[in-house]
């Protein structure tokens, strides 16, 4: 289990990057092992809580960057199949400086775009960010079982693991969703909309992904594996 949280934006909104740490930090329980930040200013700022499991050493810390510096990750999850992708990627001539499956999921990205996670069989959520292009990817596995939180506001997006942080760095954002709060305590519906307890932040749904580009957001459903 680990923390992600980001922020990013199109149109040079100022981005207080001691308070993305500050609400990234009210995660720290989901990664004790490191923290580290990034981000480019007043554009996107991204933010990782670790906890190691995989590769114990620093060389898997995040965000973590490709070997051209274009692409930074942070990804909470694991790729159970990840030795099997490496060693596709080996023989098309990608070389790998740690044994995680963090590297194997950035390199999947670079070779294959987004049908990357029609490869991957783990548990996920992330946010890829591309330099060139200004875009933030993000995707979450297909039985949804790690969270990934967001709200677009005042022109920004923000995406979280828990909603504490985005509520932390956007407390206008407090306002309760009592029509879905009524709804879990009826019916325990909760976990498996996209609504949350919070009027305007959302829950990516399982096995869908997300780019933030242009100031504009779309959302996509992941192919089944019957349909690659």
């Amino acid at each position: 289990m680990c923390g992600i949280y980001g922020i990013a934006n199109n149109s040079d909104l100022y981005i207080d990057k001691d308070l993305v740490k500050k609400s990234a930090m009210l995660m720290k329980h989901r990664g004790p092992d490191a923290y580290g930040q990034w981000g480019i200013n007043n554009k996107i700022e991204l933010a990782h809580l670790r906890l190691s499991i995989i590769d114990l050493t620093n060389n898997s810390n995040q965000p973590f960057f490709s070997d051209c510096n274009n692409y930074a990750l942070v990804f909470n999850g694991e790729i159970f199949n990840y030795i099997e992708i490496r060693n596709e990627l080996k023989k098309r001539g990608y070389i790998f400086k740690s044994c995680s499956d963090t590297e194997v999921l950035i390199q999947s990205y670079i070779e294959y775009g987004e049908e990357c996670v029609h490869k991957f069989n783990g548990d996920w959520s992330f946010a890829i960010y591309d330099r060139k292009k200004e875009k933030l990817f993000c995707s979450r596995d297909r039985f949804g079982v790690k969270p990934f939180n967001y709200a677009c506001i005042n022109n920004q997006f923000v995406f979280s693991s828990e909603i504490k942080s985005i509520i932390k760095y956007f407390p206008e954002l407090k306002k309760p969703n009592y029509n879905v709060i009524s709804n879990f305590c009826k019916n325990s519906i909760g976990a498996q909309i996209e609504d949350t307890w919070f009027e305007n932040v959302k829950r990516l749904l399982p096995g869908h992904n997300l780019i933030f580009k242009d100031g504009k957001m779309t959302l996509t459903k992941c192919k089944q594996s019957s349909d690659i």
